[in-house]
C-alpha cells in the first residue's frame, strides 16, 4: 500500500516550480528597459547639446554678447560687475526680505572672506532700480539728531554714474530704524560733505538679528552704468575716522565702481524661438553672469492640475514602493540664478561641450544640462546652457515596467494554472496505472488478470503499454513454470514406472528369462533417466561456460563450409544446400558455441524436414553490422504464436511418442550462444512454401563490414 504523498513532493509542485521560470520575463524586460532608458538618455543628451549648439551658432560674434564680453575684459579687465536681477513685481519697502526670496540665493558677501560685513543684491522693476542690503552689525551706531555731520554713526554709501556720466554720490544714514531718504554729497577739500536730500532716493531701514537691513529705491533715470556700495561700520562715535569701510570693490572707499550687468533682451529675443517643451536655455557670459533665459523645467501649476490622469492599475502602488516616479513639483535650485557653477560651464567656457546629470536638492527629478562654448573674434565670450529633466524618460520607463509586470503576472498565473491543470491530469493517469497494475498482480505475486494497455501515443501510453507487455512475458513465464513442472514429472514418471514395475517382477518372478527380461527393461528405464539428467546438466554447464569462454576473432565463412561437409557425411541422406556472401565475414566470438547452436538447428531440421527434400543453409549480409545465417527447411508449420516461445527453456512442440525425452533445451542452447555473441534468434513459418526458417543474426567485424554483398 502506498503512503500518502505530501503535495511539495508531487509532480504538480514540481511543474509548478518550472513555471517559476517564466519570472526571467520581467527580467528580461527590465534589461531591455535598461538598455532603451540610456538610449533615450543618449539622445536626450545628443538633442540637448545640438540645441546649445544651434543657440551658440545664432550668437556667434553676436554684438549683445560680444559687447557684454568686451566691456567687462578688453576695456576694464579688473572691473568688477554688478548684476541686476529682473523682478517679477514691485518690491514694498519695508526693510524685510520676503519679496526677495526667489533672489536671496544671488546675494553677494562683500569682502568674500570671512568676516563679511555686508550682502547685497539688486534688483529692476519698470522704472526703478532696487538695492536690499543686509548688514552684518552686533552693535549698530545710529546717526546723532540734529547733527550735520553725516559720519557720526553707521552708514551706507551709493556712488553711481549719471546717464551724462558724471559721478554722484549719495549716503543714507539713519537716526532710528524707519524710513529714509538720501543725502548728496560732494567732496571739500578731500572730506564729503552733504549739499542737499535727494527724495527720489528712498527706502526702509530695519534693525535685524545680526544688524540691520536696508531696502533702496533708485529711479532708473538717475542711473548710468555703474555703481557702487560701500558700507561704514562705526563702534565708537567719538572716533568717526576708526570706521571700517567695506565697498562693493573692495575694502575702503571706491576707487572704481562696478558696472551694472542685467539680462540682455535682445539675446533673449534670438534664443525664444529655440525652446523646447519643458527645457530651460542659459546665455551666460565669460563671468558666468547670466545675460538670457528663457523656458522652464516645470510646466504651469494650471497645466499640472488640468492634467488628464492616466487609470490607475492595481499594480501602481506596489511598483510606486519599488520604481523612481516622476515629479513635476520638484525644488529648481536655479531657477532665479544670477550666476551659474558648474563643470559643464567651466568646460564650456574653456572651449569644450560638455554635458551633466545632476539631481534637484530634494531628489525629487533629474536634470539633464548640456553647454556649449559661444566663440567670438577674441576667443570664448560666453556659453549657452540647455537643461531639461528626465522625468519624461523616468514615466515612460514606469509604463512599459508596469505594462510588462502586468503582462507576466497574468500570464505567469494562466500557465501556472494550465501547468498545474495539466500535472494534475498526468499524475492521475499515472496513478490510474498504479491501481490497475496493483490490481493485476496478487500481493504474492500472482499474475491474474490482463492489464489494458493505454492507447496514447505519449511516454505515459507507452510505459502503460510496457507494463503490459512485461505482465503478459511474466504471466507467459510463469505459465512456462507451470508447465516445466508437469512437463519434467511427466519425463520422469515413464522411466519410473519401467523401473519399478520390472522391479516389482522381478521379485514375484523365479523364471530366468523372464528375470532377464525384466532388469533390462529397468535399465532401460534408468539411462532414460540419465539422459534427462544429462541434458539438463547440458544446459547448465552451457550456461557456465559462456561466462568463461573467451572470444576471438574468426572467418565464418570458412566455419560453415566446413560444418556443412560434416553434414553431408553425417546425414548421407539428407540434401544440404549452401548459399552464401563472398569474402570472409569474420565475427569476434567462440567458433566452438557457433558449431553448436548450427548442430542443434540442423538437428531439428533433419527431424522435422520432408523426405526427399533439401536443407538450405543461407549466410547474407543483413546490413553495415549485422550478418543473417538461416537454416530453411520444408516441413510442418510451427504453431501459431510459437514462434519466439520456442527458444525458452523446457518448450518443445515434438509429439509425445519417440524413446528419448525431449526437454526444449536445444533452442535454448541457441538463444543463449546468440545472445553470448550480441545477436539474436528468430524462427518464422515462410508463406506459400510450407516451410520453416531458423535465423541468427550476427554482428560482424569492422574489417568485414566494407565487404561487398554478393
Amino acid at each position: 500500500m502506498t503512503r500518502k504523498r505530501r503535495f511539495f513532493q508531487s509532480i504538480r509542485f514540481k511543474l509548478l516550480l518550472v513555471s517559476l521560470s517564466l519570472l526571467a520575463i520581467p527580467w528580461a524586460g527590465y534589461r531591455y528597459i535598461q538598455e532603451t532608458e540610456r538610449f533615450l538618455r543618449q539622445t536626450q543628451e545628443s538633442t540637448l547639446l545640438s540645441t546649445a549648439q544651434a543657440v551658440a551658432a545664432l550668437l556667434h560674434n553676436s554684438p549683445a554678447i560680444v559687447n557684454a564680453t568686451q566691456t567687462a575684459e578688453s576695456n576694464h579687465p579688473g572691473e568688477p560687475l554688478q548684476y541686476v536681477n529682473q523682478l517679477d513685481h514691485p518690491v514694498q519697502l519695508d526693510g524685510y526680505t520676503e519679496e526677495w526670496r526667489p533672489f536671496l540665493g544671488n546675494l553677494q558677501r562683500y569682502p568674500a572672506t570671512d568676516p563679511w560685513l555686508f550682502e547685497s543684491i539688486l534688483g529692476e522693476y519698470g522704472g526703478y532700480l532696487y538695492l536690499l542690503i543686509s548688514v552684518h552689525d552686533q552693535q549698530v551706531l545710529y546717526h546723532p539728531p540734529g547733527s550735520d555731520r553725516l559720519d557720526l554713526g553707521d552708514y551706507i554709501d551709493i556712488t553711481l554714474t549719471a546717464p551724462d556720466g558724471a559721478r554722484k554720490r549719495y549716503r543714507i544714514a539713519s537716526t532710528a530704524p524707519g524710513w529714509v531718504t538720501a543725502r548728496t554729497l560732494t567732496d571739500r577739500s578731500g572730506t564729503p560733505y552733504p549739499i542737499g536730500r535727494e527724495d527720489r532716493i528712498q527706502g526702509e531701514w530695519q534693525t535685524s538679528e545680526s544688524g540691520y537691513t536696508l531696502e533702496l529705491r533708485i529711479p532708473r533715470y538717475l542711473l548710468g552704468d555703474h555703481i557702487a556700495i560701500t558700507v561704514s561700520d562705526l563702534d565708537d562715535a567719538a572716533r568717526p575716522l576708526s570706521a571700517r569701510l567695506v565697498s562693493t570693490t573692495g575694502d575702503g572707499p571706491p576707487t572704481q565702481l562696478g558696472r551694472i550687468v542685467r539680462p540682455d533682451p535682445a539675446i533673449g529675443r534670438l534664443i525664444g524661438g529655440m525652446q523646447h517643451e519643458n527645457a530651460r536655455i542659459w546665455v551666460v557670459n565669460n563671468q558666468r553672469l547670466v545675460l538670457a533665459r528663457r523656458g522652464r523645467l516645470q510646466p504651469p501649476e494650471a497645466a499640472i492640475e488640468t492634467e488628464i490622469p492616466v487609470p490607475a492599475s492595481p499594480l501602481q502602488p506596489l511598483l510606486r514602493l519599488i520604481l523612481d516616479q516622476p515629479s513635476e513639483h520638484f525644488q529648481d535650485d536655479l531657477s532665479r540664478s544670477a550666476r551659474l557653477q558648474g563643470r559643464e560651464i567651466d568646460a564650456a567656457l574653456a572651449g569644450q561641450p560638455q554635458s551633466r546629470r545632476r539631481s534637484t536638492p530634494d531628489g525629487r527629478a533629474m536634470i539633464l544640462s548640456a553647454a556649449w562654448p559661444i566663440q567670438s573674434a577674441d576667443g570664448v565670450a560666453g556659453a549657452v546652457l540647455v537643461e531639461q529633466t528626465t522625468n519624461r524618460i523616468l514615466s515612460l520607463q514606469n509604463q512599459a515596467l508596469e505594462q510588462i509586470t502586468g503582462i507576466t503576472l497574468v500570464l505567469f498565473l494562466f500557465v501556472a494554472l494550465a501547468i498545474l491543470g495539466f500535472a494534475s491530469l498526468l499524475t492521475g493517469r499515472i496513478r490510474r496505472l498504479s491501481r490497475r497494475i496493483e490490481t493485476a498482480v496478487t500481493p504474492d505475486g500472482r499474475i491474474q488478470g490482463a492489464l489494458p494497455a493505454d492507447r496514447s501515443a505519449d511516454e505515459i501510453g507507452d510505459l502503460s503499454r510496457h507494463f503490459s507487455s512485461v505482465l503478459n512475458r511474466l504471466a507467459e513465464y510463469n505459465r512456462y513454470l507451470e508447465a516445466m513442472a508437469s512437463r519434467l514429472a511427466h519425463e520422469f514418471r515413464t522411466p519410473l514406472s519401467i523401473v519399478k514395475s520390472s522391479l516389482e517382477n522381478l521379485q514375484s518372478d523365479t523364471v530366468e528369462t523372464d528375470r532377464q527380461r525384466y532388469i533390462l527393461r529397468a535399465q532401460q528405464g534408468i539411462e532414460r533417466l540419465g539422459l534427462i539428467l544429462h541434458r539438463m546438466r547440458e544446459a547448465t554447464r552451457l550456461e557456465q561456460q559462456l561466462i568463461q569462454t573467451e572470444r576471438e576473432p574468426f572467418d565464418l565463412c570458412v566455419l560453415l563450409d566446413q560444418a556443412v561437409e560434416g553434414y553431408r557425411s553425417a546425414f548421407p541422406q539428407v540434401a544440404f544446400e549452401l548459399e552464401r556472401c563472398t569474402g570472409p565475414q569474420t565475427i569476434n566470438g567462440a567458433p566452438d558455441l557457433i558449431s553448436q547452436a548450427l548442430d542443434k538447428l540442423i538437428s531439428n531440421a533433419v527431424d522435422f524436414h520432408q523426405p526427399e527434400s533439401i536443407i538450405q543453409l543461407r549466410l547474407q549480409k543483413a546490413d553495415a553490422r549485422h550478418i543473417r545465417l538461416s537454416v530453411r527447411n520444408a516441413g510442418p508449420p510451427l504453431p501459431e504464436g510459437m514462434q519466439q516461445e520456442l527458444f525458452a527453456s523446457m518448450v518443445s512442440i515434438r509429439g509425445k511418442s519417440g524413446s528419448e525425452p525431449h526437454l526444449g533445451l536445444g533452442l535454448y542452447l541457441v538463444r543463449l550462444i546468440c545472445e553470448f555473441h550480441a545477436g539474436h534468434a528468430e524462427a518464422q513459418n515462410l508463406v506459400g512454401e510450407s516451410a520453416v526458417e531458423f535465423t541468427l543474426w550476427l554482428p560482424v567485424e569492422r574489417e568485414s563490414r566494407t565487404e561487398g554483398n554478393d
